[in-house]
């Protein structure tokens, strides 16, 4: 018996009871990692600034022009709290207005996991997906 397996591009075959490897699957996608040269190509003033013009797939609200939340774009999760996890030199951030302090000039690097890759990392809690920002201070 034989079952298809939906993939881009041509459709694959498998037998029920194939062993791992023999069907080619797509690879999984690498982080986004936005280097310190495009946050300053963006213009962005603060580290809420520079996720809002340079990071893709989440969406950054606001409450009366201050942070507020970031949650990822497209369908939910099963979980109640799909927050997108943040983390600044590997300290986990729960308060995103933090953000508004930290000016744009001082960050390295933005990774941006998604929900795969941050679970594998960071555990459960991350089904929503991690930035990770990396600070000139924090990498010394």
């Amino acid at each position: 018996m034989y079952r298809a397996l939906s993939l881009v591009g041509p459709v694959a075959y498998a037998c029920a009871g194939a062993r791992p490897g023999n069907v080619a699957a797509a690879p999984p996608r690498p982080a986004s990692l936005i280097t310190q040269e495009a946050i300053a190509a963006s213009g962005a003033k603060t580290a809420w600034d520079a996720l809002k013009r340079t990071v893709p797939y989440v969406h950054l609200r606001e409450n009366r022009g201050r942070p507020a939340r970031i949650t990822r774009r497209g369908p939910a999760s099963i979980y109640l709290d799909d927050q997108v996890r943040l983390m600044v030199d590997n300290v986990r951030v729960y308060d995103v207005q933090l953000l508004d302090q930290i000016p744009a000039s001082d960050i390295v690097t933005i990774e941006l996991l998604s929900g795969l890759e941050a679970t594998t990392r960071y555990g459960a809690t991350s089904t929503a997906g991690l930035i990770i920002i990396r600070t000139k201070t924090g990498s010394q």
